[in-house]
């Protein structure tokens, strides 16, 4: 086969972010690759301003979204969660607190994702609408109030998400604030990693953060992990009256060779669940690269735990 041009390569592990970025402002590194995590987002959109770096941002591996509890009060109500859908300013919140370094997502899987491109109806940022379809649903503002009540209860939901993770709790604080424009108090409840997952475990939350999981697990092994209570997916799901239904073709969606058949399990399977408004996409994450010049352009792997280091091929400077 074909020998790589690259003869050696020296793994660095630094676990602070910070700390990479001066590692590669010094000349210690000449690649960094990863997903989000791997610098503070200013750092890369400062990076990608200069001439002396070559930063690049791959296609969609994975989604970033809230989960919407549908059998707990009150985003049991469909109209409560389409409202919260049109409520959010991603394109802002995107360019804010992420600096643009991502997508704004409409579905819960790219469309770039296997069996996904099926052209769902995108709920995009429309407060109005949002306000129209709380007060039809009987949510309304009292005289002299901003939040909205029902039955004398106040439209209050609760947002968790991991306290220790910066980039989560701007994000959350920028979302309270856009759903308190449509007359929505939203509680943030920043916790322990490990209180986290418990909460999707066993359904304690209105709203929750929550991501799939890339290739090659999108669509498939997420979806099959929605059958079973370990996972915000099965909780959220618990209040929809087709969710038996959502089970029983995941389970025959993994089954079957007939690929027409697969092709239409999926799209009634995620048409569903988007129909429904279980979830809150926000963003589509990418893979992110600093390099120097002469590394020439980086590919990517399929699978985003992977570095196609065989596949760089540098540039004469």
């Amino acid at each position: 086969g074909e020998k790589p041009a690259i003869k050696k390569i020296t793994f660095n592990v630094i676990p602070d972010p910070t700390t990479r970025a001066v590692a590669f402002e010094t000349g210690d590194i000449d690649l960094l690759y990863g997903n989000e995590g791997l610098l503070p987002l200013d750092t890369f959109a400062r990076f990608s301003q200069n001439p002396a770096y070559h930063t690049q941002l791959s296609q969609p591996i994975e989604t970033v979204m809230l989960a919407l509890n549908t059998a707990k009060a009150p985003t049991n109500e469909l109209a409560v969660r389409e409202a919260l859908n049109y409520a959010v300013n991603k394109k802002s919140l995107i360019d804010n607190a992420l600096y643009g370094t991502q997508q704004v997502a409409d579905t819960l899987f790219a469309p770039s994702v296997p069996y996904a491109n099926l052209g769902l109806k995108p709920r995009q940022y429309d407060p109005q609408k949002a306000k129209a379809l709380l007060e039809k649903a009987g949510w309304t503002l009292p005289a002299g109030k901003d939040i909205r009540e029902k039955n004398g209860q106040p439209l209050r939901i609760e947002l968790s998400f991991i306290g220790t993770d910066a980039l989560s709790k701007s994000m959350a604080e920028i979302i309270q604030a856009d759903m308190r424009q449509i007359g929505a108090d939203v509680s943030l409840i920043g916790e322990e990693e490990s209180s986290i997952y418990a909460r999707q475990r066993d359904g304690r939350f209105g709203m929750i953060f929550h991501r799939t999981w890339g290739a090659p697990y999108d669509p498939h092994a997420f979806l099959s992990s929605m059958r079973v209570p370990s996972h915000a997916d099965f909780q959220a799901q618990q209040g929809l009256a087709d969710k038996p239904l959502i089970d029983k073709e995941i389970g025959e969606v993994l089954a079957t060779h007939d690929e027409t058949q697969r092709q239409a399990l999926y799209r009634d399977i995620l048409t569903r669940l988007h129909d429904e408004a279980v979830y809150l996409p926000i963003s589509y994450i990418s893979m992110m690269v600093v390099s120097k010049p002469e590394l020439g352009n980086i590919p990517y792997a399929p699978i985003a735990t992977e570095i196609p280091f065989e596949q760089i091929k540098p540039v004469k400077p």
